[in-house]
């Protein structure tokens, strides 16, 4: 990490998946329709492969064997601090897939917060992933 009041260290991949891993919310950007959106997701992890239960068609449908985008990230701050987590891959909607590693996804146990059923499952494939760590100076005001 540099030294300095507002260090910035790029993590490499095995930190910025354990960190992606530490969060319990991201958030999922797709484009839809030449527009791109951005949903709030609970998820977990499986490998390298993110998981996330919807009722979004609009997030499915722009998703569903496309480029995705997620990002997770953790701050405090008081310290002015944290980290971010970008990765990037391919969505795929395995919610009716019949192969055996989608079959296993179905049952990984990923608790939205918002209410309501999510019946749908999106597993993004992560092809990169990147992450960034910052800390500032401390503000005691």
């Amino acid at each position: 990490m540099e030294s300095g009041s507002n260090a910035l260290e790029v993590l490499d991949e095995s930190e910025s998946l354990a960190l992606r891993g530490a969060a319990e919310v991201g958030r999922v950007g797709v484009v839809v329709d030449g527009q791109p959106l951005i949903f709030p997701v609970n998820h977990v992890l499986e490998g390298r492969s993110i998981i996330v239960r919807t009722d979004s068609s609009r997030m499915l449908g722009g998703a569903s064997l496309a480029k995705v985008a997620f990002e997770a990230d953790g701050f405090d701050a008081r310290a002015r601090s944290g980290w971010t987590v970008l990765a990037q891959g391919i969505g795929n909607d395995v919610t009716d897939a019949l192969d055996a590693a989608s079959e296993r996804l179905q049952a990984v146990p990923v608790a939205p917060w918002a209410p309501g059923p999510k019946p749908r499952l999106l597993r993004i494939d992560v092809r990169t992933i990147t992450g960034r760590r910052f800390a500032g100076e401390r503000s005691d005001t």
